[in-house]
């Protein structure tokens, strides 16, 4: 009889715990993905770039990233010397991709010409200017300042230097203590690296 009642209450323990652990399962969280933003092209900076640089065709080299930026998971620093990897909170496409992309369509806008490809859709087209990216630093502490460090080249059509190597380090503030600010705050340094690559493309086109 004891038995009987022993398995009869180790049955019920076992049976509610095995409903804890499903109805935990089912409130897992789920992963959040995200893309690096252009910044918006106002009618005033196309109108800027006609006539200086409408005609001309820009490319886009890959984008040379570290290794431990080079992962789906969305990379912040909880220190100076230590990295958290996000669980939850990913790229939703290879991050470097990301970063050429938005640096072509943010140049698109500044210039006002539409020949402004990244790899790999710049192949595919004969190319006035090709810049090359080597990224060593793009990352921030959640609630602080993300760091864009970057050096990079311009070359001609024909592959000859024409600027280079010049050396770009920005800060920008996150705004906010979650991924969307730290994001957020990367698309917003690249509009900053964006204008300066701008900058020159039209230094050389007038000169």
């Amino acid at each position: 009889m004891k038995n009987r009642i022993f398995v009869r209450f180790f049955a019920v323990i076992l049976g509610i715990a095995m409903l804890f652990q499903f109805g935990c399962a089912g409130r897992s969280k789920q992963a959040r993905f995200y893309v690096l933003t252009p910044e918006a092209g106002s009618a005033r900076q196309m109108e800027s770039g006609l006539g200086i640089a409408s005609d001309i065709a820009i490319g886009i080299s890959p984008v040379s990233l570290p290794k431990y930026l080079r992962k789906q998971q969305i990379v912040a620093r909880s220190g100076d010397n230590e990295l958290r990897l996000a669980e939850y909170d990913r790229w939703a496409g290879k991050i470097e991709e990301d970063i050429g992309r938005v640096i072509a369509e943010n140049l698109s806008h500044l210039l006002g010409t539409d020949k402004v490809l990244a790899y790999p859709a710049m192949e595919a087209i004969a190319k006035d200017y090709d810049i090359k990216i080597d990224i060593s630093r793009f990352d921030g502490q959640l609630g602080g300042d993300i760091e864009l460090s970057v050096r990079w080249s311009v070359f001609d059509g024909e592959g000859k230097v024409v600027y280079g190597v010049k050396a770009t380090d920005i800060f920008e503030p996150t705004r906010g203590g979650d991924y969307d600010h730290l994001v957020a705050a990367q698309s917003r340094a690249l509009a900053v690296f964006s204008r300066e690559l701008a900058d020159v493309i039209k230094e050389l086109t007038e000169g």
